[in-house]
């Protein structure tokens, strides 16, 4: 009895030390606050995902359920110019058909002319401004790619509807700044000899059938804020044809660009009448693909800019063009003009 009543004494003992040292040291047994930490070594360190040089809106940069770190690296140039063309096509401004994800108003009345312009400059400014849009990206792959990286994001950029991969390349367009539109091919004076493609409005067909081939354009990729001409004399000189695309544009949200120069009183007067934002081009840049003639071209420009405050010029997709135009835009605001994308040729009346 007595060796069970030593024992008992010793285990008594042990319990109060291991209870005073709890009390000591801050375990959970202490009744102070503490964290348990499991470690799992076959856990592997996940990468952090940075994002530039356009910072993504909220809910993409949380895409797929796993917080990406985004690193805001936005040019100076892209800062100061409130922009929307970094943040991607917007679902309430799209309506999904069987040609693909097709431009509409959102049922707050917002159009896509005004959610995807890149923004401009304040009334407050009053140097001469120019705008450029390069036409014809997508059908050459290289030269698309080389458009895109080269020149400066406030030159817009028009995608063919028949460009390949363009959902990939417009998202580089996008990323770099770029305003974009979207290139219809409408009947030209000479088809079929000048064949824009199966797609193609005619002045002849039903407005339900061009009303499909319209479609089958809209729905080439997202995020355009306006459609620009591939061709189309004989269907824009056709004023039932003309009105019945320029209703549906109108219709979608979206404004009209004529690439071509030159007078179009009725075209000007059909748009006006349905309400649809319309402008065209004071001279095309490129006519005479060479240094020289381009050179002229560009100095031209200037000089209605100058003129009347505003001036428009549209190039295509040559090589020649891109490094010449890019060249000219970097010593440009030292001459004295603002170089703007293209919907400022809208200002406040857009779709």
């Amino acid at each position: 009895m007595k060796a069970l009543g030593v024992a008992t004494m010793l285990v008594l003992a042990l319990f109060l030390g291991v209870f005073v040292w709890a009390l000591a040291s801050g375990t959970p047994l202490s009744g102070e606050p503490s964290a348990l930490m499991h470690i799992n070594k076959e856990t592997k360190p996940q990468k952090l995902a940075l994002s530039a040089p356009v910072v993504p809106s909220m809910p993409q940069a949380l895409s797929g359920g796993r917080a990406q770190v985004v690193l805001d690296v936005t040019p100076d140039h892209l800062r100061s110019s409130a922009t929307p063309t970094g943040q991607g096509p917007r679902n309430g401004l799209i309506e999904q058909s069987k040609f693909g994800p097709l431009p509409k108003r959102s049922t707050d009345g917002r159009s896509p002319a005004l959610a995807y312009a890149r923004a401009g400059l304040t009334a407050a400014d009053t140097m001469p401004r120019i705008a450029i849009l390069i036409t014809g990206l997508g059908l050459n792959q290289r030269l698309s790619e080389r458009a895109v990286q080269k020149l400066p994001p406030e030159i817009s950029l028009a995608f063919s509807a028949y460009g390949r991969r363009l959902p990939k390349l417009v998202g580089k367009a996008r990323n770099m700044g770029h305003e974009l539109m979207l290139q219809v091919p409408l009947e030209p004076y000479d088809y079929p000899e000048s064949d824009t493609g199966p797609h193609t409005l005619l002045a002849a067909n039903s407005a339900q059938e061009n009303r499909s081939r319209l479609h089958w354009s809209l729905g080439r990729f997202k995020g355009y804020f306006g459609v620009v001409n591939n061709k189309g004399g004989r269907f824009l000189a056709n004023k039932k044809a003309a009105d019945g695309l320029f209703k549906e544009l109108q219709h979608r949200g979206l404004v009209f660009f004529r690439e071509n120069t030159g007078g179009s009183p009725a075209l000007s007067q059909i748009a006006e009448r349905v309400g649809l934002g319309y402008s065209q081009a004071n001279l095309q840049i490129d006519r005479n693909p060479s240094e020289r003639a381009i050179t002229r071209a560009l100095q031209k420009l200037e000089a209605t800019a100058k003129r009347s405050g505003f001036a428009v010029g549209v190039a295509h997709m040559h090589p020649v063009s891109i490094n010449m135009i890019s060249k000219w835009a970097r010593k440009l605001e030292s001459r004295g003009f603002h170089l703007v994308p293209v919907s400022a040729a809208y200002g406040t009346s857009r779709s």
